[in-house]
């Protein structure tokens, strides 16, 4: 089945270029300018027949860059090829015109990694092809939709319209009908031809209506003597593996039996000339492990081919390592729940037992374990509950090794569809084994209510599987992560709603059902929205009442009219505008609340335009100002002209003696912006009804003789208010 469908493959983008040069040979005797563009992102790993698509296409690929005539000047681009997620992994691997062989090679190389660019690589294309100035032509071999944000719709509009003669073909590779409509309108908008390689059927109808379009026809083996094709034999260790460089031997026999007529032997990928018919092509392989006490021991893998007239075949045969593994695992599971994994396998060469989605390649892992970590850990555990080596030896030979069962746990993905669970090599990256597993979807609900008061605490029910890590958030609507890391979340108790605080600010939000699961580099595994509802939060008001002046680092009251939930809300004396409490000023109203049902804060010590702001919580939005004047306490300080080292002195002082004022004596020289680190242990505490104070002559400061200010200092702030010099003598 798999080499009708390649064999069609190739034919459909042979055709394309028999267009291109048709088209040309109309007007000139040149062909245009062409390049071809493949997928090489991560959805490439996916299999057709049990194939990877990225190793029929390179196939394919190659046997088309063989076949073309020596004029046809054809360049080369690749995209999600070297970066994972990255939209700009957009490369060309050969420039126009450039020499086959680097194609050949470039093409071989690829590994699928990342995202589809679709609609910037068609662009690159494009302008390599200088397509303002030259007849240009692009073919694009794509397995899926764009996934980079991008309209290639409209770019394939824009192009035709500034080309000078610019053409798309596109050949949809494994695409569903609904990805088809998305591809074909690129070779509508300049042209070009559509063809959806899906199965043989298919293929050989649409290659039909483009040979009519076109009037193209396919070679001819002509009179006399059969021609030879170009036959390019490579060959992987397992299906979509490495490619074997060296140490390989090849034989290439008739199907039918007979005589080889190709041999090679110590190399790595072979070309050779084969007349048309049916063969088997026989790889044998005795590099694995190589220099290892166990290495060395020859791997074979074959396959059966068939070469058509004048046309260039190439294959890839799969190489059986011949390990022994096996791997089991439920059928089904649901969402976010883990599951057991039965295996067998060479742990000792370093493995992985895990999870993945079809088409990831042997490097992504959603969620797995090491395999002998694993069977370690097992063991330990089984023997803690009384298993002995006898029972735990699944294949009998007497002892716990490889060759026996193991059991590990592994997290369930976070979304429902089908997966598979693997048994990876680490070195090299390849799947020895997989099952099918599906994910089935663990219906979630969640319910609030649709409308709610900002900063308001309110219920929400749900339903569903809970799992460890689970919540439920509320968020703006339309956010696409599935949350913010801001704020608490209450943690969740099987069959009891929740409750938790509306955001401060009004708008459209959803209430969301989050599945936590397990720690993953992932994409879009950890942390899943499973259920969401969405939510109106509308605005609170309040209203302050106050004085319109204050002295600094007084106390004032304030009469507030406040929402109906105000427990957690502030007040804060802020500069004019600002959005922020000040650290300085502020306090939570059930703290500052008096019996009369009135609020006292301390305002600023620094003088200036102020307002008194009402920030609700949590949030801390100001949904109240009030403006307020404060003013600068007065204050005086009277030292004596000069006292002895040593000795005790009175300085006499007036002021309000707010909370922490203080009389401190330092050297006259010390910046007022150092006050914080004076404290009263450096003069006296200023108190509410007195004039006077005594500074005690043991204070270091005034043990040396010098010049010095006895200053009254705020409480708040820091701030001097008075100051006056003194001299301390011998």
């Amino acid at each position: 089945m798999i080499l009708s469908f390649k064999n069609a493959f190739a034919a459909v983008l042979s055709l394309m270029l028999i267009c291109v040069q048709a088209n040309a040979q109309d007007e000139s005797s040149t062909p245009k300018d062409a390049i071809l563009i493949l997928d090489a992102s991560g959805s490439m790993w996916g299999q057709i027949d049990g194939v990877n698509k990225i190793v029929i296409a390179k196939d394919v690929v190659e046997g088309l860059v063989r076949s073309l005539p020596a004029e046809q000047r054809l360049g080369f681009v690749a995209y999600g090829h070297r970066k994972k997620g990255d939209c700009s992994d957009i490369q060309t691997l050969a420039n126009v015109g450039g020499d086959r062989d680097k194609v050949i090679t470039a093409l071989r190389g690829l590994t699928p990694t990342g995202k589809t660019p679709l609609t910037k690589s068609v662009e690159h294309a494009a302008n390599e092809l200088n397509y303002k100035k030259n007849a240009a032509t692009v073919i694009l071999v794509s397995d899926g939709l764009e996934t980079c944000s991008a309209d290639p719709c409209a770019l394939a509009k824009t192009l035709e319209e500034n080309g000078l003669d610019f053409t798309v073909h596109v050949v949809g590779f494994d695409v569903t009908v609904e990805e088809r409509k998305g591809l074909q309108c690129i070779a509508d908008e300049t042209g070009g031809q559509f063809l959806a390689a899906d199965n043989a059927d298919e293929l050989t109808e649409a290659l039909g209506e483009v040979a009519a379009v076109e009037g193209a026809a396919a070679p001819s083996e002509g009179e006399g003597a059969p021609v030879p094709s170009t036959l390019a034999l490579k060959a992987t260790i397992l299906a979509g593996g490495p490619q074997i460089q060296s140490d390989l031997s090849w034989k290439v026999t008739p199907a039918a039996g007979g005589e080889p007529v190709f041999t090679t032997e110590n190399g790595g990928s072979a070309t050779t000339e084969i007349l048309p018919g049916d063969y088997l092509a026989e790889a044998v392989w005795t590099g694995w492990r190589k220099g290892q006490p166990d290495g060395g021991a020859a791997k074979t893998g074959s396959m059966e081919f068939s070469v058509a007239a004048q046309q260039p075949k190439v294959i890839t045969v799969p190489v059986d390592l011949g390990i022994p593994v096996t791997i089991d695992a439920p059928t089904e599971t649901a969402e976010g729940i883990p599951f057991d994994v039965t295996w067998t396998g060479p742990d000792s060469l370093g493995a992985f037992v895990q999870v993945n989605a079809l088409d990831d390649g042997p490097r992504e892992t959603i969620y797995g374990s090491p395999a002998q970590k694993a069977r370690d850990a097992y063991k330990k555990a089984a023997e803690k509950d009384g298993a002995t080596v006898t029972s735990l030896d699944t294949d009998g030979d007497g002892d716990f090794d490889q060759d026996d069962k193991a059991i590990v746990s592994v997290g369930g993905p976070s979304l429902a569809g089908e997966y598979e669970v693997r048994y990876v090599l680490a070195q090299p990256r390849l799947i020895l084994a997989r099952k099918r597993i599906t994910v089935t979807d663990s219906v979630y609900t969640v319910s609030a209510p649709t409308e709610i008061s900002a900063a308001s605490t309110f219920t929400t029910e749900w339903t569903g599987p809970l799992t460890p890590g689970d919540f439920i958030t509320i968020e703006k609507a339309g956010l696409e992560k599935a949350f913010t890391p801001a704020g608490g979340r209450p943690r969740l108790v099987e069959g009891e709603p929740t409750e938790f605080a509306a955001p401060s600010e009004p708008g459209d939000y959803e209430v969301r059902y989050v599945l936590a699961n397990g720690y993953t580099l992932y994409g879009g595994m950890q942390h899943v929205v499973q259920a969401s509802q969405p939510v109106k939060v509308v605005d609170v008001t309040a209203a302050i009442d106050g004085p319109v002046t204050a002295v600094g680092g007084s106390t004032i009251s304030v009469a507030i009219e406040s929402p109906d939930e105000w427990e957690n809300d502030m007040l804060s004396v802020v500069e004019v505008g600002a959005e922020k409490s000040n650290s300085v000023a502020r306090s939570g109203l059930n703290r500052i609340r008096q019996e009369d049902g009135s609020f006292q804060i301390r305002v600023p010590a620094v003088a200036g335009d102020y307002e008194l702001a009402y920030f609700i919580n949590p949030g801390a939005r100001v949904i109240a100002r009030k403006p307020i004047t404060i003013t600068q306490a007065e204050a005086s300080v009277d030292a004596p002209v000069s006292v002895k080292a040593g000795t005790n002195f009175e300085v006499k002082y007036s002021g309000d003696a707010f909370s922490g004022d203080r009389i401190i004596i330092c050297p006259a020289d010390t910046p007022d912006n150092k006050m914080w680190q004076w404290s009263a242990n450096y003069g006296f505490i200023a108190k509410e009804g007195e004039t006077v104070g005594t500074v005690r002559g043991g204070f270091k400061a005034t043990k040396k003789p010098g010049e010095y200010e006895a200053r009254y200092v705020t409480g708040l702030q820091h701030q001097v208010l008075a100051r006056d010099k003194f001299t301390v003598t011998e």
